[in-house]
């Protein structure tokens, strides 16, 4: 199946459903991990199916949306994924020219989760101490940058096992964190996707 014109919405939602460079995935068929692509230095979230791997593209609250979206990507001629989660459906890209991002024995970033919704920062070079505004929210908030992205703090934990137990807690709602040690305690940072440097 091919689209000879950009598809409409209704018609690129019912046309995706059977598009053969479209799928939509459960979690056994796939594998969380971070990429790299050429001339680019920041990790890329991404999954890997039957050895190929897939960048992160967008997260859609809407089913209707999300196939909309998945039609104008295969209109372009990409290949695409869909994993869903209690956020929303995640759609992925295939990147062909991707190499794993494995991690090197010193490196600050000492565990991540099965599903890349959490992970833990040994260093303090890693992150940037800020605060931020979230909308409905009056104060601003302690949070910390990493990779451009903003985590307002959540709380602190005595122990590793502690803040994991949390951390995989949020990750079912479909949350991203980040956990930081420091002073043999943890913390766990959620991301805050709508917010902006105070």
């Amino acid at each position: 199946m091919v689209f000879q014109v950009p598809p409409s919405a209704i018609a690129a939602s019912k046309q995706i459903a059977d598009h053969p460079r479209c799928q939509t995935l459960k979690r056994a068929q796939y594998r969380s991990c971070h990429i790299q692509l050429p001339d680019d230095h920041q990790r890329l979230a991404a999954i890997c199916v039957n050895g190929k791997y897939y960048g992160f593209f967008k997260l859609v609250k809407d089913r209707q949306k999300t196939l909309q979206v998945a039609a104008r990507l295969v209109y372009r001629g990409n290949d695409v994924m869909i994993t869903e989660t209690v956020k929303g459906d995640i759609l992925w890209v295939y990147e062909p020219d991707a190499q794993t991002k494995t991690l090197p024995p010193n490196s600050p970033i000492r565990k991540v989760s099965d599903d890349g919704l959490w992970r833990i920062l040994e260093s303090l070079q890693d992150y940037q101490v800020c605060q931020i505004c979230v909308p409905d929210v009056a104060k601003p908030l302690e949070a910390i940058v990493v990779d451009h992205k903003y985590y307002g703090f959540m709380r602190r934990v005595r122990s590793e096992e502690e803040a994991i137990e949390f951390a995989n807690r949020l990750a079912k709602k479909g949350n991203e964190s980040i956990i930081t040690k420091r002073d043999r305690t943890c913390a766990i940072w959620i991301l805050e996707p709508d917010a902006t440097i105070h």
